[in-house]
């Protein structure tokens, strides 16, 4: 940790960070009525994308589904997918209860295993008493983790380093020491996000690992850069902390984009607001269309409406089902608040 040195474009990326960081108390308190909303779409978010960033094999239907819905799984994958849903949740409900002690690191292994393969801490070979007939011992890589979390929590108690530098650095030195038996690369994902929620309260409201899939390209080089000094035991980090702070910095400006937003559709009714978004948009739009323009508005609410413009002529259903779509009609096809049919006969 002696050898990091900031450079002046990493500064004044921190400084962004922290900057927006300082707003949080804002959006807490802006969002506050609508926050049960957040947290069951950002929860539905994060489950879609980390199977995404996973190469599970599911189809991005049966992720949607499985994210949004309580589902019986039909195999492993789905088993783990849904696991992994529970550990997210969890965090996302109480991010500040997070604590790095090996117990957490054991109790999301169990969680993420239930009902599927266990996932335990690796064993290795440690060295012998030196005696001709001694046997070989055996480690549990779990006193390796403690000591890892041991060096974490004396160089945060220094107060000289930047917590994204020690939160990278204690990242890679899990990822290397690959400390369970499976799904080191999941449970490093899950660990990191939950560093990352406990300390910036952005991700209770965007999805940070939906900011990972879409930035994967900049994380795979990132990881190579530190794995490849690793070894000399001095891992460059540099990228690694500005993958996460680019990270922290997108999801800052879109929810400061958004709050203006929010901010001002709090002024106005919800139902009107959907129906403005359906008379100046496209012609034909499906109900999902309306929920990604209006993300804290219920279901309900958005079928309440179009069933209340449909009765008025405003707009006409195109098909039946999940995949149905909605079809806006033009002024001069509408008398009175009701459709014109084409072939009405007329005195």
């Amino acid at each position: 940790m002696s050898r990091l040195q900031v450079s002046t474009e990493t500064l004044l990326l921190f400084i962004r960070v922290y900057e927006s960081k300082g707003k949080e108390f804002f959006y807490d308190e802006l969002f506050n009525k609508d926050k049960d909303v957040f947290l069951k779409k950002t929860i539905e978010s994060n489950v879609f994308y980390i199977g995404k960033l996973l190469n599970m094999p599911l189809t991005d239907a049966r992720l949607k589904l499985i994210a949004k819905k309580k589902l019986v799984a039909k195999n492993k994958a789905e088993t783990l997918m849904i696991n992994i849903k529970h550990a997210l949740s969890s965090i996302q409900k109480f991010p500040k209860d997070f604590e790095l002690f090996p117990n957490e690191f054991d109790n999301l292994a169990r969680m993420l295993s239930k009902d599927n393969e266990p996932i335990k801490f690796r064993v290795t070979e440690g060295k012998p008493d030196g005696t001709l007939f001694s046997s070989k011992k055996t480690i549990s890589l779990k006193e390796h983790l403690e000591l890892l979390i041991k060096e974490y929590n004396t160089q945060q108690k220094t107060k000289q380093y930047e917590l994204l530098q020690l939160i990278t650095n204690f990242y890679i030195d899990y990822v290397n020491a690959s400390v369970f038996s499976s799904h080191n690369e999941l449970i490093a994902y899950i660990i990191l996000y939950a560093f990352l929620l406990r300390d910036f309260n952005v991700f209770k409201y965007v999805s940070f690992f939906e900011y990972f899939y879409k930035q994967q390209e900049q994380y795979k080089l990132a990881l190579n850069q530190a794995n490849y000094y690793y070894n000399t035991g001095y891992p460059n980090t540099d990228l690694l902390s500005k993958f996460i702070m680019d990270i922290l910095n997108n999801a800052y400006d879109h929810v400061n984009d958004f709050a203006r937003e929010y901010s001002f559709e709090k002024k106005l009714n919800k139902s009107d607001n959907i129906e403005a978004t359906i008379r100046n948009g496209k012609e034909i739009f499906s109900k999902e269309d309306i929920r990604l323009a209006h993300p804290t508005v219920s279901l309900i609410t958005i079928d309440r409406t179009l069933k209340r413009l449909k009765d008025e002529g405003l707009i006409q259903p195109l098909g039946k089902g999940r995949s149905s779509k909605w079809q806006r009609i033009d002024e001069s096809k509408r008398q009175n608040g009701r459709q014109l049919d084409i072939f009405q006969f007329t005195d």
